[in-house]
């Protein structure tokens, strides 16, 4: 690997570590800022902290110990499971987080009754858990056979489908029905607006806004991530090759993507966006 690669991959973790970090801390710290919603985004700080600490740390190890040679086989094979392991778990926590912004949004009385503390609890289960279960028996054929063999490509389809494919359609339904019904509420505020002259921003400024702008952030940078792993994928099953040789592009990106996160959240999240400024304010 090049000297760049490994200064990105250095400055991107640790900022994905101190970020994810920092919302953990603030959202344990603060009673206030402990509701539903943020449990949702305290379990995909935690996914995306452990992406930051293992996507560059073992693969740096790697190359400086063996140098992620093919007598390293197994070895490299390991780093690899604990790497898409936590690169997984962000994903299916992520869509466990737009989907509990999506039912708040689109179907505000079904949340209030259908979201309680113990389903928060289970989807938060079900996100790690699933991550956990789908991978596995992927790995275990991944060191039993070679990349070629029958049992390795039907587990690999499925991963593609689950965690790359499936999610991307779900985050883009749910986002574009957030949006739609948005919309709707702010074309009903200026109706009214008119009607009854009052200041149009008074009247429809909620947090439905500060929700699309934080899930469209979370979404794009999802999906740009996405598009950029199927590549390979499909370049592997269309043209026969077995790597697309593009690791010096795909984990950078990789821990961009979590990086951003929990900037998005201080900036866009309302609740978390006050606490943030309080902190700075005690610093300064």
């Amino acid at each position: 690997m090049e000297t760049w690669f490994w200064i990105l991959g250095w400055s991107l973790s640790i900022l994905t570590i101190a970020g994810n970090g920092f919302i953990v801390f603030l959202v344990c710290r603060r009673r206030r800022l402990q509701t539903k919603t943020n449990v949702f985004v305290v379990s995909l700080a935690v996914a995306d902290f452990c992406v930051g600490l293992v996507a560059f740390l073992p693969l740096f190890v790697c190359e400086k110990t063996t140098g992620c040679s093919p007598g390293a086989f197994k070895e490299n094979r390991a780093v690899e499971l604990i790497r898409w392991l936590f690169a997984y778990a962000s994903v299916t926590n992520l869509c466990s987080l737009v989907l509990n912004r999506y039912i708040a949004v689109v179907k505000p009385l079904k949340y209030l009754t259908f979201m309680t503390r113990k389903r928060v609890s289970q989807m938060i289960f079900l996100s790690w858990a699933l991550s956990i279960f789908v991978i596995f028996p992927f790995v275990l054929t991944w060191l039993a056979f070679n990349d070629n063999s029958f049992l390795f490509l039907i587990n690999y389809w499925i991963m593609m489908i689950f965690f790359e494919f499936l999610p991307c359609c779900g985050v883009i339904f749910w986002f574009g029905s957030m949006l739609h019904v948005v919309y709707k509420h702010e074309r009903a505020a200026r109706i009214l607006a008119k009607k009854l002259r009052f200041n149009r921003q008074f009247l429809f400024k909620s947090g439905e806004e500060s929700a699309v702008k934080l899930m469209a952030i979370l979404i794009g940078l999802f999906i740009i991530v996405v598009i950029i792993a199927l590549q390979c994928f499909l370049v592997s099953i269309l043209k026969g090759k077995k790597s697309c040789n593009d690791e010096e592009f795909k984990t950078p990106l990789l821990v961009l993507n979590s990086a951003i996160n929990p900037v998005a959240y201080a900036l866009f999240k309302r609740d978390i966006k006050e606490e943030v400024k309080r902190s700075i304010r005690c610093v300064i």
